[in-house]
């Protein structure tokens, strides 16, 4: 527990430290997923579009298969 204080407190001085100090705290699992998540609504949002300007006899044609 000292060790991750004192590895803690030396890296908080620069940005690799920020860095470090994530991966101590599982803060940077944490970012990642939130990045994830919006990069996942990102790819839903512009399928959704593509699938809106798909005429309706194409739609029928593709849910039929």
């Amino acid at each position: 527990m000292l060790g991750m204080i004192s590895a803690l407190v030396v890296f908080a001085g620069c940005d690799s430290g920020e860095k470090a100090r994530d991966e101590l705290t599982g803060n940077r699992a944490v970012k990642q997923y939130h990045q994830s998540t919006k990069n996942v609504e990102k790819i839903i949002d512009r399928q959704t579009e593509k699938h809106k300007s798909i005429p309706d006899d194409e739609k029928q044609e593709s849910d039929a298969k």
